[in-house]
């Protein structure tokens, strides 16, 4: 069944799936998000689309925000969805057109304020990434940053946010948050940190020209639609969802997620549980009725359960993922457009040394909804982890995009 379907390289616009390409390009760079494309890429294929000055687009994993960043800079409205605060923060933040007279004011009032002592949230990770007087600075930061309206309170606690991993002993490491030997930093050096990057910003803001199109993420789950959501209808959708590589965004984003939205262990939990299933410890959470187990796939977990697997739960997180994704590409048919465009950036992984191709199961199951499967189009192709390389050789996984319509 999959050899049917159109795949092609495009490895031209490879250069822009990393978010590397806008290292240089405010707002993009102003929070290093990892687990987003670069807006050369959003660009291109907002062009291949024809979309129209004052088209809609929609995002629903919206994550970093460059669909919604690109859309506003370029004459597109646009709606974002995602299941995570801090990632709906994040787009909303990157999207707002700022005073830089109005926040350097501001700015001065934040850090003669923020000295106040302040009840912290009893959570592991904290304390193992800050020390106590650290903690308490930046959270009476925050606290004072919340005594302000938005758009500069939001404004400010991206800053803050933005900062967390450089002041602290964790670090981003793959799908996970690890703690490091390096020395955590104290009251004063977050303050001078902090201070240098809202200086930045500012200065970056006085040089952004962002149009007055309607540009807004929300909080929403993208296997079922808020209702408000359900009537709407969009001129082309362009997303990226998690890759099923058991990367789990909330530990990737935790000291973000704990400093700026959620106050206990239990809610990061129930948020971890809530995720689409890329990662094992996220748990069913829609029934997928009508969804047909694809042949390809089958053959897949077959091979994969006579392979040695470090993780019991490596196959139901896979099965459960094209489950999820079926439910999100069946949302995504009933709001795009007839003849509208859908752009899916997506990676196949490896287990085990068997090939998963995440980019044909999706053209399979898209058309299980009624979506037509236009292109499959090869961006790059990815190296593997070291023990895969070891066991398996080096065989790259190609990253795609796919490409339906209505």
């Amino acid at each position: 069944m999959s050899s049917r379907l159109p795949i092609a390289e495009k490895l031209e616009w490879g250069k822009f799936v990393s978010p590397i390409s806008d290292r240089n390009t405010s707002p993009y760079n102003w929070y290093s998000f990892k687990h987003r494309f670069g807006s050369g890429l959003v660009e291109n294929i907002f062009n291949s689309f024809s979309l129209k000055k004052g088209d809609i687009v929609f995002d629903p994993f919206c994550g970093g925000g460059t669909t919604l960043i690109k859309a506003k800079t370029t004459g597109y409205n646009a709606i974002g969805l995602d299941i995570s605060p801090f990632a709906v923060f994040l787009t909303n933040s990157l999207t707002t057109s700022y005073n830089s007279i109005r926040l350097r004011k501001i700015l001065e009032k934040i850090t003669h304020r923020a000295n106040r002592e302040i009840l912290i949230p009893d959570v592991d990770i904290l304390r193992k990434a800050f020390s106590d007087s650290a903690l308490q600075y930046i959270f009476s930061l925050k606290k004072t940053i919340e005594l302000f309206d938005t758009p500069e309170r939001d404004f400010f606690l991206l800053c803050l946010l933005t900062i967390l991993n450089s002041v602290s002993k964790a670090k981003k490491s793959g799908g996970f948050l690890r703690i490091t030997c390096r020395r955590r930093s104290g009251p004063l050096s977050i303050k001078k940190t902090f201070m240098e990057t809202c200086e930045r910003f500012i200065q970056d803001v006085e040089q952004l020209k962002l149009n007055g199109n309607l540009v807004k993420a929300y909080i929403g789950d993208a296997r079922h639609y808020p209702f408000w959501l359900k009537n709407k209808k969009f001129d082309a959708i362009l997303t990226s969802p998690p890759y099923p590589n058991r990367h789990d965004y909330t530990r990737i984003y935790e000291l973000e997620l704990l400093v700026g939205f959620i106050t206990s262990n239990k809610a990061l939990k129930e948020l971890r549980y809530d995720t689409l299933r890329s990662h094992v410890e996220a748990k069913k959470k829609h029934n997928p009725k009508g969804y047909h187990y694809p042949s390809l796939l089958l053959s897949l977990v077959e091979k994969l359960q006579e392979r040695p697997l470090n993780n019991p739960r490596i196959i139901p997180t896979l099965e459960g993922y094209f489950e999820d994704m079926y439910l999100s590409l069946r949302e995504m048919s009933k709001v795009i457009k007839k003849r509208g465009k859908i752009g899916i950036v997506v990676s196949n992984v490896r287990f085990a040394g068997i090939v998963i191709p995440v980019d044909e199961l999706l053209g399979i199951i898209g058309e299980q909804v009624g979506l037509k499967i236009k292109n499959i189009h090869i961006l790059r192709y990815r190296g593997n982890s070291s023990q895969q390389m070891l066991e398996y050789k080096r065989v790259p996984n190609r990253e795609s995009l796919v490409i339906f319509e209505k």
